[in-house]
């Protein structure tokens, strides 16, 4: 009824159509839970969220209208602040712009007219005619070479300083300079229009005072033109007066609605992808190796390999025993990120640095750290094997005289006699492991050779 607006939670009023309805009780819903949560998530998810709910991506006509409610969302989380939005955001709106049409092909082109210097095209488009180009600050010095009776010569006129009269060189040479600049503006603008094949478009505002045409600027491309296209500017004018002045309702942009089917409701979610939850295989060889000990251990072997890997990328320049002693302070704190207890901090610092410096003294350390041909670092593979995907992660690979070796470096310690026995059984310990890296490389028995290196003993254990 008049005078009686409608508002959301109003019961049903007879003779509300059912379409009508029912999208009354969509919005209801959508827009009471934003209420209903409001201040409890940022205004840019709101927003989003209701727009998703109540279809707008249904509305859309191409992806590209996705990527301007994006840029939309973007510039509201910008300017958001405390669940409302700031005094920017209306000015900031005014310097959004749709992205252009991606599905357009390349039969439209934007490029500027010095770039169109030596083209053509069926149809030229020149906006902006009556823009005043940009004024240059006024120079230091200005000056121009000269020539009389065959020397060559050299005016220059210097800025007044402040207060001074000004000076008539500076002035003088000021005036030729814009003269050369409205020289190169009709060379421009003849440029461009000379780039159409068939039709030619020149597009430019001017004022209007007492039913006549003003002239625009003189600097500009458009009064250029003006002694050719004043006559059509004025018919322009003449012509749109009359309906003008009888009619002085502003002109809205068109705001007619699209609505959606009124039985229209959001796709369902598709089903979740389902994936084998594949076991962390380099995790599960950690686990192995430090069963014998806590997690101090394991964050020390983490640390170690992580150091060996940047030693054999550097391929071994810049590294010594000072440089590990070096990385002290930085080794422990690397240690205690990562959990290490602070009573435990300084062996466990000790235990890496005696580590690398065990493999940067050894000559087995030293040819595996080397610059390699093929050579990887921490290489994480993905297999599918058993009818399940595994990652597995090698230590150290190269090639050498035809052969890919696969190197697993393992920092536990022994202690006592009996190393070689305790280096054999570690490689019965981790053959299959390595021989499921070597085939995961595609090497076959042949051609791979595997190794465990041992940089807390300088130990080494090898085999084809």
């Amino acid at each position: 009824q008049p005078g009686h607006p409608l508002r959301l939670h109003d019961p049903p009023r007879a003779g509300r159509a059912a379409p009508g309805r029912a999208r009354l009780e969509r919005a209801r819903a959508v827009l009471g839970a934003c209420m209903a949560n409001r201040m409890r998530a940022s205004l840019r998810d709101s927003v989003e969220g209701a727009w998703l709910m109540l279809g707008g991506p249904a509305c859309v006509e191409d992806e590209t209208d996705l990527e301007d409610a994006g840029i939309y969302l973007d510039h509201l989380e910008a300017h958001e602040t405390a669940g409302a939005v700031d005094a920017g955001f209306e000015a900031g709106l005014e310097k959004l712009y749709a992205l252009p049409d991606l599905r357009a092909d390349e039969r439209l082109q934007v490029m500027t007219m010095h770039k169109a210097k030596g083209l053509e095209f069926d149809h030229v488009i020149l906006p902006g005619l009556a823009r005043m180009p940009r004024n240059d600050d006024k120079k230091l010095f200005l000056w121009i070479e000269t020539a009389a009776r065959g020397r060559a010569g050299l005016l220059v006129a210097p800025i007044q300083e402040a207060g001074a009269d000004a000076d008539p060189i500076y002035a003088w040479l000021q005036r030729l300079d814009a003269a050369k600049a409205g020289l190169e503006a009709a060379r421009l603008v003849y440029v461009a229009a000379t780039r159409a094949r068939q039709r030619l478009h020149l597009l430019g505002d001017v004022g209007v005072r007492d039913g006549v045409v003003s002239t625009p600027p003189a600097t500009s491309l458009l009064g250029k033109l003006w002694p050719v296209v004043a006559g059509v500017f004025q018919a322009a004018f003449q012509s749109y007066a009359p309906a003008h002045a009888q009619d002085r309702t502003p002109t809205l942009p068109d705001q007619s609605l699209v609505r959606l089917p009124s039985a229209w409701r959001a796709p369902d979610a598709p089903a979740p992808a389902v994936w084998p939850v594949p076991p962390d295989e380099a995790r599960a060889h950690e686990d192995i190796e430090f069963s014998w000990a806590g997690e101090t251990a394991r964050h020390v072997g983490s640390v170690v390999h992580r150091w060996l890997q940047r030693i054999a990328e550097d391929q071994l320049h810049g590294w010594d025993q000072g440089r590990i002693e070096s990385l002290a302070a930085h080794i422990e704190k690397e240690l205690a990120a990562r959990g290490v207890a602070p009573r435990e901090l300084a062996a466990a610092r000790d235990r890496v640095s005696a580590a690398l410096a065990g493999a940067l003294l050894d000559p087995r350390g030293r040819w595996l750290l080397g610059p390699r041909d093929g050579a990887a670092s921490e290489l994480r593979l993905r297999t599918f094997r058993d009818g399940r995907l595994r990652t597995l992660v090698i230590d150290r690979t190269f090639l050498e005289d035809g052969h890919r070796w696969v190197v697993d470096y393992k920092t536990s310690g022994h202690q006592g006699a009996g190393l070689e026995a305790f280096l054999e059984s570690e490689r019965e310990r981790y053959a299959a492991q390595l021989a499921r890296y070597a085939e995961a490389l595609g090497g076959g028995s042949g051609d791979t050779r595997q190794g465990l290196y041992f940089p807390m003993l300088r130990g080494w254990k090898e085999w084809a």
